[in-house]
């Protein structure tokens, strides 16, 4: 395995895995899948996993992937009761363990001309031109895109036609089941919101126990002309999961993109956003929490592009770090040239529990236009010893006061997600990892 500054060769199992795996997948039948696949895989050896010396990934290593035997996924058997706990009540529910869509779990399936919602395993097998156009316009630069391309199990197809409005929200639940050899999991969701068309879409990844498994997140998102996206999204991680995504949106004129997002806990977690306006008149906001303890790491790199005039976006992220773990925000607004009238923020907070904790932020404005208002700032500091005082001398004890701080930190982004159901388990997922967080249920 050859190792270099900015790129670390796959171990030759991967290659040995991709062969077992690629009469299996779906769609092997079908000949254009099938190029696509060993495209990706050829572009993945080509480029390696990002070394140290590449800048996107400069505080987060990932040379240990290279070299973990990783092996495909099993279908381990889960009750309705095991997942009951992260279902949100009046969604349609599609239900992924370790990857594989699982129907006695989830709702029933749509397939039509107006509205599409169903497992990406079935579309691929169908050949469905959607996907097939989702597989070709993957980051030919991103390595894990390219494995994600050639390996691809499953995953959800959403497309909405015009002024389609679904009569309930979608909920994408991925539950990661840990296995020996850990293996390596590849969902991808296709979602193309139709001119005029409203969604309300929750996608939750749950990791609850502490296995060594990767999850190769690939998110391509449309949002059409005039047409609404809320996008919420919330992560539970343990031990040393590892979870890494990548979601690249593509906005049309007119239209709304809100995203929440929080991220709490996990081995190694690193989420890739992408955001490109193409239109005027669009509204993209970007929300997020993130929080790690122990050793666990955390890693948020977005770009917002602006590629045309009279639009807004605004990123506001806040993170809580606790013992000796670390944090990452990279932040990136572009203004092209054209994009005259833009009006674009980002904000990125962060609460230090342990002085050992650490974060690394880096907010960027890259600006070719002259008519515009953007602002970026970043922040790292303590809990407040006044505060502390205060709650102290109200009856709390050191553990519990500091919890209640450290939630109301986190509470203005939590306030931001679209759902009140999953904005509430997010709330007690929180608690659940703070000291004393059980006797403080009544602030969720």
């Amino acid at each position: 395995m050859a190792t270099s500054a900015r790129s670390i060769a796959p171990d030759a199992r991967y290659a040995a895995l991709f062969g077992r795996a690629l009469p299996q997948l779906p769609g092997a039948r079908h000949g254009a899948i099938r190029r696509r696949r060993e495209a990706g895989f050829e572009r993945f050896l080509a480029l390696g996993f990002p070394g140290p010396k590449t800048e996107a990934w400069k505080y987060t290593s990932v040379g240990p992937l290279a070299r973990t035997r990783f092996d495909l996924a099993s279908r381990p058997q889960l009750r309705r009761a095991d997942v009951r706990p992260h279902l949100v009540q009046g969604a349609r529910h599609l239900v992924f363990v370790n990857g594989h869509f699982a129907a006695e779990l989830s709702d029933d399936q749509a397939v039509g001309e107006s509205m599409t919602i169903c497992s990406l395993a079935a579309a691929l097998e169908r050949g469905d031109p959607t996907v097939l156009d989702a597989l070709a316009e993957a980051d030919p630069e991103r390595a894990f895109s390219a494995l994600n391309e050639a390996l691809v199990g499953d995953g959800c197809l959403i497309r909405l036609g015009d002024g389609v409005v679904p009569d309930r929200p979608v909920q994408l639940l991925f539950v990661a089941i840990d296995q020996d050899p850990p293996a390596v999991l590849n969902p991808r969701n296709v979602v193309v919101v139709g001119d005029g068309a409203r969604l309300g879409l929750i996608e939750s990844h749950i990791m609850p126990d502490g296995g060594r498994g990767l999850t190769n997140l690939v998110n391509h998102v449309v949002v059409g002309r005039g047409a609404e996206l809320r996008h919420d999204r919330l992560q539970i991680g343990a031990g040393a999961g590892t979870l890494i995504g990548q979601t690249q949106y593509n906005i049309s004129a007119d239209a709304r993109l809100t995203q929440s997002l929080a991220t709490l806990g996990g081995g190694l977690v690193r989420n890739e956003i992408r955001a490109v306006i193409q239109g005027g008149g669009i509204e993209a906001t970007l929300n997020g929490l993130y929080f790690a303890r122990e050793r666990q790491h955390v890693d948020n790199h977005i770009l917002v592009d602006h590629a045309a005039p009279g639009s807004m976006s605004d990123q506001f992220y806040k993170g809580i770090l606790d013992d000796r773990s670390q944090g990452v925000f990279a932040g990136k607004i572009v203004v092209r040239r054209a994009a005259q009238k833009t009006n674009a923020y980002q904000s990125n907070n962060n609460l230090l529990l342990s002085p050992d904790a650490e974060i690394d932020t880096k907010p960027e404005l890259e600006i070719f236009a002259d008519d515009v208002k953007c602002s970026h700032g970043a922040t790292a500091g303590e809990l407040d010893e006044r505060e502390l005082f205060y709650l102290r001398s109200r009856g709390l004890d050191p553990a519990t006061a500091r919890s209640v701080l450290t939630f109301a930190f986190a509470g203005e982004v939590l306030a931001r997600f679209g759902h009140p159901a999953i904005a509430q388990q997010a709330k007690a997922g929180l608690l659940d990892r703070l000291p004393g967080g059980a006797a403080l249920g009544e602030l969720a």
